[in-house]
């Protein structure tokens, strides 16, 4: 224990000696594992969040080089059947969803080697069971007096 301490709260500075550390990740995983682990990731995310794995369809792909030029992958959810009360909600926590899905991404070893762009969600009109109108009202703008000037 004392070693420990001793070594973490050490005066000495400038670059330590030990040699650089190294993932074996890179050097052994391929572009379909890495595809398979963030597909994990997502649909374990989803399942948490009690969608059914039915009404949904999970894939990962390759999508280029991200910003710090690691290899850049993206989540892509299509949305197969239309739940009039999970699909909506699921649909309005995107932005949710796609940050729990970085938070576990960030707390793994695959960053060291890849960049995750994010998630896209598509629902289309040949889904099972979605609405042919359009659903609620629009929003309506009202002037309140004293409110900021518009620029």
């Amino acid at each position: 224990m004392r070693a420990m301490i001793n070594r973490v709260f050490s005066r000495k500075e400038g670059p330590s000696h030990a040699p650089p550390v190294h993932s074996a990740v890179s050097s052994e995983l391929t572009t379909g594992d890495l595809e398979n682990y963030y597909l994990r990731i997502i649909a374990d995310c989803l399942k948490r969040m009690l969608v059914p794995a039915e009404n949904i369809e999970v894939r990962v792909k390759r999508s280029g080089i991200g910003p710090n030029g690691l290899i850049a992958f993206a989540g892509y959810v299509r949305i197969l059947k239309w739940d009039p009360v999970l699909t909506p909600v699921l649909l309005q926590n995107m932005s949710v969803i796609d940050a729990r899905v970085r938070k576990v991404v960030n707390a793994s070893v695959i960053l060291e080697h890849t960049h995750f762009v994010g998630l896209w969600f598509q629902a289309t009109s040949s889904t099972e069971g979605s609405p042919t109108a359009l659903l609620g009202l629009p929003c309506e703008l009202i002037h309140q007096p004293g409110g900021a000037p518009a620029a």
